[in-house]
């Protein structure tokens, strides 16, 4: 696996991975908090973390966005930019996001993790964006 050397194949993998360890963690302190239980932390009842389904994908992903050939490149980004802009959006929608029945910190961190994915939502999409040319 040859992983590109570019500034902005090193902001897309850290901002996938963040995306990916901010759900993961966030999976299990939901389950701590006795919010969640680990068979539902990372299912469509989760408080603090997106459904594993999409942690597969985004994980793929990201490795894919990183790649130095150009078209493994380009189509993991996309995909990434797309998974995470998904998971932006269901944080608004999906119910869960600012509950009567959660804490403060709890919001908190629904708020700091849907910011997460709109963050790597667009450096996925810079990413694109670079590779749209030979010459980037």
């Amino acid at each position: 696996m040859a992983v590109s050397n570019d500034g902005y194949a090193r902001a897309t993998g850290v901002a996938g991975a963040a995306l990916i360890c901010g759900s993961l963690v966030g999976g299990a302190v939901s389950v701590m908090a006795g919010t969640n239980t680990w068979a539902n932390a990372w299912t469509a009842h989760a408080t603090l973390a997106a459904p594993w389904p999409m942690l597969l994908v985004q994980t793929a992903a990201t490795c894919a966005a990183i790649q130095r050939r150009r078209s493994v490149a380009r189509v993991g980004s996309v995909l990434l930019g797309v998974t995470a802009a998904v998971a932006g959006v269901s944080g608004f929608f999906d119910g869960q996001l600012g509950r009567p029945d959660l804490s403060t910190w709890q919001v908190a961190a629904q708020v700091c993790y849907v910011v997460v994915a709109w963050g790597t939502a667009v450096v996925a999409g810079v990413r694109v964006w670079k590779l749209r040319s030979p010459l980037s």
